[in-house]
């Protein structure tokens, strides 16, 4: 089997006096814990551990994040599959928050989604690119881990990637990449393509062409075709 890992971070966000973004720490926690969880579930893999690495409290800091953590694993099934370590701040007093995250996963060979994008394939973004104070992660139009898991059983998308702070251009040139093709953008695309997506609030998917619309008919957020 494979080993697939996926990290992130998250920096001046929760509640402690030097944060930019004041929310809660639950709320921390579940955005940590979604990005790298999409980006291992997107190409067919496992999630066994979570390592959360905190610069925070435990009391009371630090159990929220953690209980954010909880809830995303709960939502996907995953709470009795996937074990949970970390650390947190004890020896010194923080003055704002931040922490690292890292997603390890297992996947056989033949189940990595990986290097499958074939000419001509249609890339769609499933929702907006949304960041800071923009994001609420009950909004529809933004993804959850559970979108990629109904993307997965659709035979008709062959790669995805959820798109980060580098945004959805770059992730988009990374989808054409391994096979050495040209990214052809739809000049009439409404999305700003190198706005930061932050909590990987949409992903791309490349799809076998003309069937963008069974796609915006068979999913309730926004879906946008972005180019070939």
């Amino acid at each position: 089997r494979c080993l697939v890992i996926a990290c992130d971070s998250l920096g001046a966000v929760g509640n402690k006096e030097l944060d930019e973004l004041r929310v809660s720490y639950f709320i921390v926690g579940r955005c940590a814990a979604r990005v790298p969880l999409m980006e291992v579930l997107a190409v067919g893999a496992q999630p066994v551990l979570i390592s959360d690495g905190l610069t925070v409290e435990m009391e009371p800091s630090g159990r929220e994040i953690i209980a954010g953590i909880k809830h995303e694993l709960q939502l996907l099934g995953l709470e009795d599959k996937c074990h949970l370590t970390g650390s947190t701040e004890e020896n010194f007093v923080t003055r704002q928050s931040g922490l690292g995250i890292t997603v390890v996963a297992l996947a056989r060979p033949e189940e990595l989604r990986t290097g499958r994008v074939q000419p001509g394939d249609e890339i769609l973004c499933f929702g907006l690119p949304k960041v800071g104070a923009e994001v609420n992660l009950d909004d529809p139009e933004i993804v959850h881990p559970s979108t990629v898991l109904r993307l997965l059983e659709r035979p008709e998308v062959h790669e995805m990637v959820p798109v980060g702070s580098k945004g959805i251009l770059f992730e988009a040139r990374l989808l054409a990449a391994p096979r050495r093709g040209q990214l052809n953008l739809d000049p009439n695309c409404p999305l700003p393509l190198r706005k930061s997506a932050g909590p990987a609030t949409c992903l791309l998917a490349a799809v076998a062409p003309g069937t963008r619309e069974v796609f915006s008919r068979d999913f309730p957020l926004p879906v946008t075709y972005i180019g070939t």
